[in-house]
């Protein structure tokens, strides 16, 4: 295990308390949006900023990745980003057309805390911390080149554009929510 990944499943420990104490209920995307945006904000301020998500990327692959926690996986497992279970013992959601097995979780922040870490531990998003890490000791973020390295966590060859545009679409419909000038 490498350093940055021993600091953040240290981290996640830690955090547990944040997130087993909360949780949050949603009727209507609406609902959804703001709990996802405030999971996400409650593990950020527990983590380092330099390792920190942007919240309106947070907000917009949880929406592409669960309809906007209509999915299946997402009502019967709380898990709003696709995330994988590869070990059987633990617990999961079967795919009803394949043989993948998805994450189920007790809450819905640890969907959105299992996430965080996961851009920040898995080898597939190395260009992401990348990328993201420069942004942040330039002190400029570029959201779009952000979601630029996200292109690895979806086989979708437009995953990309589609991240994008509902990250445009977060900012028109939700411009209390998502200011351009704070990422984070």
């Amino acid at each position: 295990m490498n350093i940055i990944s021993g600091i953040c499943a240290t981290l996640l420990l830690l955090c547990q308390t944040v997130i087993s104490n909360y949780d949050f209920k949603y009727d209507n995307q609406d609902e959804f949006v703001k709990g996802i945006v405030q999971c996400t904000q409650a593990f950020n301020t527990v983590i380092p900023p330099q390792q920190r998500v942007v919240v309106v990327l947070s907000v917009a692959q949880a929406g592409l990745e669960s309809n906007w926690g209509q999915s299946r996986f997402a009502q019967l497992g709380n898990n709003f980003y696709g995330i994988i279970e590869s070990d059987p013992t633990e617990p999961h959601i079967k795919a009803l057309e394949s043989d993948v097995s998805v994450k189920k979780y007790d809450r819905k922040c640890e969907s959105v805390a299992n996430y965080i870490t996961m851009l920040n531990t898995n080898s597939f998003f190395k260009e992401y911390r990348d990328v993201r890490l420069k942004q942040f000791i330039e002190g400029e973020m570029d959201i779009e080149a952000l979601a630029d390295t996200l292109h690895a966590y979806a086989i979708d060859p437009f995953y990309v554009y589609k991240i994008k545009d509902t990250v445009a679409y977060l900012y028109r419909t939700y411009p209390t929510l998502f200011h351009l000038t704070t990422p984070a």
